[in-house]
């Protein structure tokens, strides 16, 4: 649609309306504008705009009144341009007469040509103010409103709830912060701006109309609904087609997605062919879908052009007609044309902006109904009872729970208990019985549902919330570390305390030693992103946290149970001198942690089941009794090693676990978005993000693709691009066959006479032509390029796909090809370089095509006025490279400047739960304001060098014109070009100039498609050290021995740490082999030599007497199944993760390895049996059932060797027992290799071997390692104590 526009008179006069960031402010008070939240109760506004300035001080309303005001003058202006053009149409057609017939007067040529240029020059003048000072005004606004929503947003959502929180995303919450206020950004900044003007430009160009000719005006303004409604149905189907086609690619790429997060899982079992085929058939369909939209796109392209060369061949015919008469001049009728035409299509396209305008509400609905919403548990609320002392005595009367999302699962059913003042008091039970719940009221997360929680006698419901949790210290299995200093996470405890306050503290939690280890002992910066500590040190921390706030009250969560035994003892040793003297609930999985306890409570199913201290209830004989029995060697960890605790500062990738780097990359991924929301970049991809693709492309290893690579890449479209090519040279040639006939045009009104009319007809048959033409060149060429843009994307993908599918793991282990990286790759870059093929490879080539054209038409008419268009033009371009370029300089300091401040908001709300219970809310707060200032006043600096730029390209036209036509004169005035020359050369310029500016803007899009196609290709070539499609190598019959000699081993990205160092070990057909030890002593890696997702460094790895690197690699791992610690299952129904790469198992195969895995009743129980489907990553089962569907999928493959690592230290221990039982059934009739934490469940292995830095240094059964009195036996007497 734009195109249209462009390309006749309005292209010259098009301002780009599309500022992004916001202006600056003189006034320095950002801060004014405070929000009075509403009521829930009361009856909401929804989305309405006024509560954007709710509360708003002076300065706001008067920038906006003064955006609205300068966007109006702006718009009103730009038609002048059109009764300056009449003018000087009139002089130069009657110069053109005059010289024809040699009675030119020169004199009064010259004065015309002058009055008018002077015009060109003032109304530039004028525009350009106009322009600058209402995107200023109405940047400023908005950054200044939401600079305190953003405030207003965060202080909202910190004081919310648990109940909010389960009903709310930290993601969704994350993305409101970002996208939310972008959109409300991009609805109430240039949009307005460029509605108010389109209207304004509109209402007078009318009215310039009627004022040179209301009978030429009237009959154009028949053809505007024609022309508003082709623009609105094709931006309805046009929004409508690309939504389709987002989804459905948005479904292929979250199926990539999982299956290269699952990739070990995929290899293992062979499924590749089988996810190949399923990406495949997703991109079948998201093709389909892009297609339909580039048709779509191409129709709507086409229609308005048609629409406007048919309604110049009429309205130019009529206006000849009317001057005949001598009803209108000769330039009347030119500038009648242009002033409502141009109206008519800024009016059109400010129209869609209205989508913008709709997105802002809504969003301004969602965020506000955060900010409005009053949290049924105000933790911010100055009410309540804040008493100087305590006791610490605590009583749960009657206590019953439900979880709001879950309401009608009762949690607690009436348990009463007490804790004296004092008093440690230890919760017992299985996963979900409810005793992280009572933490959860004590701490007032929630409210209980009936009952009554007292401390010292009075409900807690009496005191202030501030108050309650500052008088509590709360350690949790998965302690919060904030990026900041050691010592400034100690003083989230509490702010007022010394060096030496922090230091007592430490060695209070036994810290003291590894922090003084660090680089900066207390001042060294930790958390994601800085220095990495282990599990048992950020442990520490927290403790020390917790401890320098004095808490009268010590909640411990579960602090242990994440923890190696090592790690366990010295936490453990810190727990216990914490607890002294103050009341303390602690939960505990590890029921050895606890049994000095005063007071022990059983939970069973939402009741106390039993009470009393250990000794009591190991003589009771029951529910604990039975718990004890079932953790004779307790649930630990095995990185328990005599040795001393390893220093994990030195290691950070190998002591971070996956959940934790998941968390800090989504983090991260959130922090990049809000930074580049307060920059005002989204709207505009800065050119330093396309140096940031390139730094991609060099640790790729790849070259930059050239543009012949491409197209040698879409051989197989070859046929379809040529005719399209063809298409759009003919579409290219269409502006400057324009400036021509425009010209033959201009020379019939020069000459009137009688046959005007007859005259005019023929000519305006010629528009018809172009009409015709265009249309069908335009869509052609965009249609066939379209389908063949999203042919060759598709086929990119499922080729990077494939090549994805058969690398190695250690591919995989490497930083730069993690699962954000590579499904990106998928998704962008096959984008990217599909922009280098489709519709827009029309658009450059067409403006290519029409610059050198025009440049041609131009020459030829007039060689001497030629180059001044060519300079003008010029200084243009090289004014906006040099702002683009300062921009380009100052993006990278930009995003640096936001990081922090979006870094804050990131943590604060990732990490709600430690916030709330440090009460550190308002410090959360005040360090986000203080963080945002740099940021927007950089954003504001930004903003008025582009409104510069902006007020610049959307004023230049007119002095342009201005200096074309003075130096026309001066060659007239030496008699050397014709006044139809001039008018020839400066409109065939127009045309070329105007066509280069439009394929200009795809220009970054062409560097962007090099650099993506050069990474995927390279990614398309790259081979795997172990080739996963297994087509070569030997098919043995194998029996299921399995030997290791001298086997050395490092992985790839750590090629220094050798891993296994002359390991040795052998498992004959039917055996169980359990491999124990340390963390990091190569049992996992042992597991991943048999499946040969690596090879070894050194030594041998048989099976039977065959070389395991001579097997076909998908002969050896269908003969081998591996059951993990957490199962991956996939998006699909139970039936296809059990029999997940395989093909043709029949139902009773199917049944019988479900009832093997004690999971066959559970699934029949389901609506949907074995059809149901399991969620994205098994989200719909429980940890215990996934288990159990991972140990069905390995059962029903009939495996000669079955590998089991760890696969129960996840669970609890009800769970354990369960798949415990599944366990011991898959291992009957074939070689097993077992890895176990819990060495209470490889007690009766047929061989246990001790493992030790990277050595096998023991082996044996239970009974024999336990006599040597070695490893082993420290490890058993370790863990049972």
């Amino acid at each position: 649609m734009k195109e249209a526009y462009v390309r006749a008179r309005i292209c010259f006069i098009h301002i780009d309306y599309e500022p992004s960031a916001a202006m600056k402010v003189a006034s320095d008070d950002v801060d004014l504008g405070k929000f009075t939240p509403k009521s829930t109760k009361a009856k909401s506004s929804g989305g309405s705009f006024s509560n954007l300035f709710r509360d708003s001080s002076g300065a706001d309303y008067l920038f906006l009144l003064g955006g609205f005001v300068f966007s109006a003058c702006n718009g009103a202006l730009l038609p002048f341009n059109s009764l300056i053009f009449e003018g000087i149409t009139n002089v130069l057609m009657q110069g053109e007469a005059q010289w024809q017939n040699g009675t030119f007067d020169y004199d009064t040529f010259s004065g015309g040509i002058k009055h008018y240029c002077l015009n060109y020059f003032l109304l530039g003048v004028f525009m350009f103010a106009a322009s600058y000072l209402s995107n200023a005004c109405l940047y400023t606004m908005c950054e200044r409103r939401l600079h305190c929503i953003r405030k207003h947003y965060l202080r909202s959502v910190l004081r919310q709830d648990a109940k909010w929180f389960d009903q709310n995303t930290i993601g969704g919450l994350t993305q409101k912060m970002s996208s939310g206020v972008e959109k409300i950004k991009d609805g109430i900044g240039d949009k307005v701006g460029v509605l108010i003007s389109g209207t304004a430009t509109f209402i007078s160009g009318v009215l310039l109309g009627f004022y040179m000719c209301w009978q030429l005006t009237l009959v154009m303004l028949v053809t505007v609904p024609l022309q508003l409604g082709s623009m609105y149905l094709s931006a309805k189907h046009l929004n409508k087609a690309t939504k389709n086609e987002m989804s459905a690619y948005s479904v292929a790429g979250g199926m990539a997605n999982e299956v290269i997060a699952g990739i070990r899982t995929v290899i293992a079992f062979n499924a590749q062919p089988f996810e190949i085929d399923r990406y495949a058939k997703q991109l079948a369909e998201a093709r389909k879908m892009g297609i339909r939209k580039c048709v779509v796109l191409a129709i709507c392209s086409s229609i308005p052009l048609i629409l406007m060369f048919v309604l110049m061949a009429g309205a130019f015919w009529y206006g000849a007609y009317l001057t005949s008469v001598g009803v209108a001049s000769s330039g009347t009728t030119f500038g009648v044309f242009w002033a409502v035409i141009l109206g008519t299509r800024r009016l059109g396209e400010a129209a869609p902006h209205m989508g913008a305008i709709t997105g802002a509400r809504l969003a301004i609905r969602d965020i506000f109904k955060v900010i409005d919403h009053e949290p049924e548990i105000n933790c911010t609320r100055s009410t309540g009872r804040q008493p100087e002392k305590i006791e610490g005595k605590l009583s749960f009367e009657n206590i019953e729970f439900s979880y709001p999302t879950r309401p009608d699962a009762k949690i607690l059913k009436g348990i009463s208990f007490e804790v004296n003042a004092g008093e440690t008091v230890a919760l017992v039970g299985h996963s979900g019985c409810g005793k992280s719940t009572c933490i959860g009221l004590l701490m007032r997360f929630y409210n209980q549902s009936a009952g009554i929680i007292k401390l010292d006698g009075i409900p807690i419901q009496d005191y202030n919330i501030q108050w309650l949790r500052s008088t509590i210290g709360i350690v949790q299995q998965e302690p919060i570390i904030f990026l900041a200093t050691v010592a400034e996470n100690i003083r989230m405890g509490d702010e007022s305390i010394t060096d030496e306050d922090i230091e007592e503290a430490c060695k209070m939690a036994n810290a003291h030693e590894f922090i003084s280890k660090l680089s900066d002992t207390y001042e060294t910066v930790i958390g994601a992103g800085a220095v990495q500590l282990s599990g048992g040190q950020k442990q520490r921390v927290a403790i020390a946290r917790a401890i320098v706030r004095k808490p009268q009250i010590l909640l411990l969560d579960e602090a242990t149970s994440a923890l190696d035994t090592e790690s366990e003892r010295m936490v453990q040793a810190a727990l216990d001198k914490a607890s002294r003297g103050r009341t303390t609930l602690c939960i505990a999985h590890r029921l050895s942690t606890i049994r000095n306890a005063s007071k022990i409570l059983v939970f069973d199913n939402g009741l106390i089941a039993e009470r009393g201290d250990h000794d009591q209830l190991i003589r009771e004989n029951g529910i604990y009794a039975n718990m004890i029995r079932a953790q004779e060697i307790e649930k630990s960890k095995e990185d328990t090693s005599i040795e001393d605790e390893i220093d994990m500062i030195s290691r950070p990738a190998l002591t971070t676990d996956e959940d934790e780097l998941r968390k800090s990359r989504n983090q991260l991924r959130d922090s990049r978005r809000l930074s580049e929301s307060m920059l005002s970049v989204t709207s505009q991809q800065a050119c330093w993000e396309i140096e940031s693709s390139r730094d991609e492309l060099l640790e790729e290893g790849s070259m930059e693709a050239s543009m012949l690579d491409i197209f040698r890449f879409a051989k197989p479209e070859k046929t379809k691009i040529i005719v399209a090519l063809f298409f759009t040279i003919i579409r290219g040639v269409t502006w400057p066959a324009f400036s021509v006939v425009y010209g033959k045009l201009f020379k019939v009104f020069a000459e009137g006479g009688d046959d005007l009319t007859t005259n005019a007809l023929l000519t305006a048959l010629w528009f018809l032509l172009l009409a015709a033409t265009s249309g069908v060149s335009t869509f052609i060429s965009g249609s066939l390029l379209g389908k063949s843009g999203e042919t060759i994307a598709s086929r990119l993908r499922l080729d990077v796909f494939k090549n994805i599918m058969q690398q190695d793991a250690a591919y995989f282990d490497d930083p730069k090809h993690n699962v954000g990286n590579l499904t990106s790759r998928l998704a962008t870059d096959s984008q990217n370089v599909q922009a280098a093929i489709d519709h827009r490879l029309a658009e450059v080539l067409n403006g290519i095509v029409s610059l050198l054209s025009g440049i041609a038409v131009a020459f030829f008419f007039g060689w001497s006025m030629a180059p001044i268009g060519l300079l003008t033009a010029l200084l243009l371009v090289v004014a906006q490279s040099a702002v683009a370029q300062y921009l380009k300089i100052r993006g990278p300091k930009d995003m640096e400047s936001a990081i922090e401040a979006s870094r804050i908001i990131t943590e604060s709300i990732s990490n709600w739960k430690t916030v709330q219970a440090l009460t550190k809310q308002d410090y959360m707060f005040s360090a986000f304001v203080a963080a945002s200032k740099k940021p927007r006043s950089r954003a504001f600096t930004k903003g008025l060098w582009q409104s510069l730029s902006f007020a610049l390209a959307g004023s230049f036209f007119l002095w342009n014109f201005a200096i074309a036509y003075m130096f026309g004169l001066w060659l007239i005035s030496n008699q050397w070009t014709t006044p139809f020359s001039v008018f020839q050369v400066i409109e065939a310029l127009n045309m070329a100039s105007m066509s280069v500016m439009m394929a200009a803007s795809y220009f970054p899009e062409y560097v962007r498609a090099r650099i993506s196609a050069g990474i995927m290709f390279t990614m398309i070539r790259q081979k795997a050290g172990i080739d996963n499609r297994g087509i070569n190598g030997e098919k043995p019959l194998i029996r299921g021995n399995i030997f290791m000699r001298g086997i050395y081993f490092a992985y790839p990205n750590r090629k220094r740490h050798l891993i296994l160092d002359n390991f040795n070990m052998s498992a004959n057909f039917g055996q169980t082999v359990a491999l124990v030890g340390p963390s990091g002593c190569g049992k996992s890696t042992t597991i991943q030599l048999i499946e040969r997702y690596y090879d070894a460094l050194c030594g041998s790895v048989k099976i039977d007497d065959h070389d395991i690197r001579d097997i076909s690699v998908k002969h050896l791992r269908d003969n081998i199944a591996l059951v993990g610690q957490e199962p991956t299952l996939f998006n699909l129904t139970i039936r296809e993760n059990i029999t997940y790469g395989l093909e043709n198992v029949t139902q009773e195969a199917l049944e019988k390895a479900a009832t093997l895995a004690n999971i066959h009743t559970f699934i029949m129980d389901l609506p949907d049996g074995y059809d149901t489907s399991v969620g994205a990553g098994g989200g719909r089962l429980s940890g215990g059932q996934k288990q159990r569907i991972a140990i069905a999928r390995a059962i029903v493959r009939d495996p000669k060797i079955l590998l089991l690592d760890e696969a129960t230290s996840a669970l609890d221990t009800e769970s354990e027992k369960i798949v415990q039982e599944a366990l011991d059934k898959a291992r009957l009739g074939r070689t097993c290799v077992v890895i176990a934490h819990r060495l209470s469940t490889i007690q009766n292995a047929d061989k246990i071997i001790v493992c030790r830095n990277g050595k096998a240094i023991e082996e044996g059964t239970h009974q024999t390692l336990l006599a040597r009195r070695g490893l082993y036996y420290r490890l058993v007497e370790k863990q049972s104590t």
